[in-house]
């Protein structure tokens, strides 16, 4: 009976052993903070707080990081280490340009950045593992290891300079210095139209100047127009035709003749060759009743899609990671009334900054968009960049 009792403690205690030593092992499996790899680097490396914390005294990162929220500006203090010194001396870089990507815990996507851009000493890359003397915590788990990498400002006003939850970094094969040009190179090449005389609006009163820039810039490439006697009508509104010249012109389609797909579009209306570029680029959808609803106030959500989509044609975003922007990550208060069609065109923007001005706390989708905020959501999304 005694040798029965020893055989079952003794199995007992080897369970446990065995469960405690995976137990141990499962939590290590995430012990780290950051990882960086790639065929950029000489080798790969993980890193915890500590050893971050650990890093020289050259390699610390200590001061006010200034970056662009939808409610504003703000700063923050940062401590960290440098990104470039970890690559640099560290991590060791066998090529002297590539593109290096963030990989975020819960999968949200981010724009990859350029070696040129990490070790450029103004922008001043930082693996943050504390802000305004607090650990971080984004991911409401005390027991993570977390950091943040923030980055300074390159031109005022810009937008996505902090990048949450990141958990990899991967510096990817030597690219050609021409490449760096490509996204330029991609933007809608629109000509400012020759002026016969300078565009003045009277109506541009304090209320709108928020748009002001926007309005000039999208009249001096011929995308906007006034209404007559140096009158822009910022308060007023667009309809779905007039918004189709206007996203036609911006990327700069050919008009095409009218095929007469929809009962409401006759081949004499002005706006008809424009519907039809825009129909057949995929910039605007007709109704399931075979209508297209031309005199129709077009609204937030209506506009973004059409936006978003003009963004995609223009090589600005790729589809497939547009679709990946979704509106569980917006901050928008309102975000379960945004409709599925433009969900993703709306969270993207979003991302980018585009609705600074326009939107804050609330999207507000089925909102009539005033003609001041249409210019400033269009030129914010494809031309200021």
């Amino acid at each position: 009976m005694f040798i029965k009792k020893f055989k079952i403690v003794s199995i007992i205690m080897a369970m446990v052993l065995i469960l405690s030593q995976g137990i141990v092992f499962a939590g290590n499996v995430n012990a780290f903070a950051i990882k960086i790899s790639g065929p950029g680097v000489e080798k790969e490396l993980e890193f915890s707080l500590d050893d971050l914390k650990a890093m020289p005294e050259e390699a610390q990162i200590n001061e006010e990081y200034i970056y662009n929220s939808k409610s504003g500006q703000k700063s923050v203090k940062v401590k960290g280490v440098s990104l470039a010194y970890i690559l640099e001396k560290v991590a060791g870089l066998t090529v002297e340009n590539a593109l290096v990507n963030f990989e975020a815990s819960d999968g949200y996507p981010i724009d990859p950045q350029t070696l040129q851009d990490i070790l450029n000493q103004d922008l001043k890359y930082v693996l943050a593992y504390e802000i305004d003397g607090e650990p971080i915590d984004n991911d409401d788990n005390p027991e993570s290891e977390e950091i943040v990498i923030y980055r300074k400002l390159k031109e005022e006003g810009e937008f996505g300079t902090v990048f949450k939850l990141v958990v990899r970094i991967t510096v990817g094969e030597a690219i050609e210095q021409a490449e760096e040009s490509v996204k330029e190179l991609t933007k809608p090449e629109i000509e400012p139209v020759k002026e016969i005389e300078e565009i003045v609006f009277t109506d541009i009163t304090e209320e709108y100047k928020f748009a002001e820039t926007a309005i000039y810039e999208l009249a001096k490439r011929g995308i906007v127009s006034g209404v007559g006697n140096n009158i822009f009508a910022p308060g007023d509104v667009f309809t779905r035709a007039q918004f189709c010249k206007i996203a036609v012109e911006a990327i700069g389609y050919e008009l095409e003749e009218y095929s007469g797909n929809f009962t409401d579009v006759k081949a004499e209306n002005w706006f008809a060759p424009y519907v039809e570029a825009a129909v057949r680029e995929g910039l605007f959808t007709g109704y399931t009743d075979g209508t297209f609803r031309p005199d129709k106030e077009i609204t937030r959500e209506e506009l973004a899609a059409v936006v978003g989509r003009a963004a995609v044609l223009a090589g600005l975003v790729d589809q497939e990671k547009m679709n990946k922007f979704v509106m569980e990550k917006t901050s928008f208060e309102d975000k379960d009334e945004v409709s599925s069609w433009a969900a993703n065109q709306v969270a993207w923007l979003d991302a980018q900054g585009v609705f600074k001005g326009v939107a804050e706390e609330k999207f507000e989708p089925k909102k009539v968009v005033t003609r001041a905020e249409a210019a400033l959501i269009v030129y914010n999304a494809l031309f200021n960049k």
